[in-house]
């Protein structure tokens, strides 16, 4: 890793040291998600978090605002300062929650074998929505005016430049369904009806995670 990007990467690390539970976990492990974007997948994270003793969010959008802040691009630096993060936290006794960043093959293999380097268990979970669905929950999310900070960033500058070329966007994710053997999932999740009705389904899950 290059030092700026180590030195952002710290950057990250530092502020997520500073919100850490106070109860680490009985078992660390890490957890991925794939979905649309727009599909819930902060949401998800977000309430597995909450409902898992010792998890802490790995967020690709916090990653963007810290990258951005060092003016540097996202891309793979995103992936490299969640893979480092993830690293710590598993090492730390603690269970490192990502809420994106996993829709490339190559990139859930090496969080695979990060996780089986460090004796722990990788999960991935899928969420299943539909398009429409998607931009309607996008239109809504991003209808305030944006913080912009490291708990809250936007990567874009309103709802249209982020729900524009949806399909475009998404394209990593539909590739899902073309691997070879694809992946295992430890869930699958539909996300079509209210938020809570979502966020109920996220807390069952967290109870067979643990």
């Amino acid at each position: 890793m290059e030092e700026k990007l180590q030195k952002v990467a710290e950057d990250f690390l530092k502020m997520i040291q500073g919100k850490l539970p106070t109860e680490k976990a009985d078992k660390p492990f890490i957890v991925g998600i794939v979905g649309m974007i727009g599909s819930g997948r902060t949401l998800l994270a977000k309430t597995l978090v909450d409902n898992l003793k010792g998890a802490v969010l790995n967020c690709a959008n916090s990653a963007r605002y810290v990258l951005k802040e060092a003016g540097m691009s996202w891309g793979e630096n995103v992936y490299a300062v969640l893979y480092n993060t993830t690293e710590w936290l598993i090492k730390n006794g603690h269970i490192a929650v990502y809420d994106g960043n996993q829709v490339d093959k190559d990139r859930r293999e090496k969080i695979k074998e990060l996780a089986d380097e460090l004796g722990v268990k990788y999960y991935l979970l899928k969420i299943i929505t539909s398009e429409p669905t998607a931009e309607k929950y996008l239109r809504e999310k991003y209808s305030q005016p944006p913080k912009n900070t490291f708990e809250d960033f936007w990567p874009g500058t309103d709802a249209d430049d982020i729900v524009q070329n949806l399909k475009e966007r998404n394209k990593d994710f539909f590739a899902i369904d073309q691997e070879d053997p694809g992946p295992e999932f430890f869930a699958e999740i539909e996300n079509e009806g209210t938020i809570e009705e979502f966020k109920q389904k996220a807390v069952e899950v967290a109870e067979k995670l643990q």
